[in-house]
């Protein structure tokens, strides 16, 4: 299971690599959504390239620190120069949807939504397909042209349903059928993702939920700590919001109310655990326990909820001592 979301982040990035302009907001997390996502989804991740890069936190060095990101890789930074993208500017929104199976029976949905000069993009795909075969090959399925992309031992396809849409699946089969469906059909994603789903506001720069299916709570069971919580487990959903400040957070909804309140002193337990651990780091350890006192967590009905505010102080705080700490 962790290679298959090890493989599809690779994937997220590949369709930065293998596309061209994003200019337009689509994929939000809202009522649209399940159209564009894989049939019986257990996990949604969106990333809000776009929104990261327009708030007050990039602008103020954030964002070079992103772009240092992107061109430090090689294959990123060769198609960006050939297609003249600006990735502060271009990049839009991301959606990765899928089930958490096996490497090898992974479903899986990437949605890329943009505006795309597609000739552009077949030229510069067909110059780097040239110098890199092992990692880019150009396939045809009747006249639609699709891009199969090597991931470490394994590949994805993509292919542009029109100038503003790009999807990739693990698979040809699947990508020729996502390009006749994907956005027209109505979709059954997992019965507990929907409603976790629903409380996103479309607004986070990077928002995530994941069912806890039992493939996961045979896992967590294994932890001493978690064995009684587990099986009461539903779903956990993850978001962080850029503004001015980063603002986190995380919430796991259970069975019922009991369970509710044994995760939350599971939860607390690990704060305080953590903050000891922080006291014997001289160099970060204030860092750490300001941010770890800094968590708020609180229970509603069935769910736990934790959220972190770090503001601007904090970041040049934390900064400020790593450069103290190189002289």
């Amino acid at each position: 299971m962790k290679s298959a979301f090890k493989l599809w982040m690779s994937a997220a990035l590949a369709a930065l690599i293998v596309s061209s302009a994003f200019a337009r907001p689509e994929a939000e997390v809202t009522a649209e959504t399940p159209k564009w996502l894989a049939e019986g989804s257990e996990f949604l991740l969106k990333l809000n390239v776009k929104q990261m890069f327009a708030s007050e936190l990039m602008k103020k060095g954030g964002a070079e620190a992103l772009k240092g990101l992107i061109n430090n890789n090689e294959h990123a930074k060769t198609v960006f120069e050939a297609t003249g993208i600006d990735p502060a500017k271009d990049i839009d929104t991301i959606l990765l949807s899928g089930t958490m199976s096996s490497p090898k029976d992974v479903k899986a949905l990437l949605v890329v939504k943009g505006k795309f000069d597609l000739d552009k993009i077949q030229a510069a795909a067909e110059k780097f397909s040239k110098k890199n075969p092992d990692e880019l090959k150009l396939v045809k399925d009747d006249a639609r042209q699709l891009y199969q992309v090597k991931m470490n031992d394994q590949s994805v396809v993509g292919a542009f349903i029109d100038s503003t849409t790009l999807v990739f699946t693990p698979n040809k089969e699947a990508t020729v059928e996502a390009v006749k469906s994907v956005g027209k059909r109505a979709v059954k994603v997992n019965k507990i993702l929907e409603p976790a789903v629903a409380k996103f506001t479309g607004k986070e720069s990077m928002a995530l939920a994941i069912v806890v299916n039992d493939e996961l709570k045979k896992a967590l069971e294994k932890a001493p700590q978690a064995k009684e919580i587990a099986p009461k487990l539903q779903s956990v959903t993850a978001s962080i919001t850029l503004t001015d400040a980063a603002t986190t957070g995380l919430t796991i909804n259970t069975d019922d109310a009991a369970t509710a309140k044994k995760v939350l002193m599971l939860l607390k337990q690990l704060q305080g655990l953590g903050q000891l651990l922080a006291a014997s780091d001289e160099n970060f350890g204030p860092t750490a326990t300001e941010l770890l006192m800094a968590l708020k967590m609180n229970t509603e009905m069935s769910g736990v909820t934790v959220t972190l505010k770090v503001t601007p102080e904090m970041m040049e705080k934390a900064g400020k001592k790593d450069k103290d700490k190189d002289k």
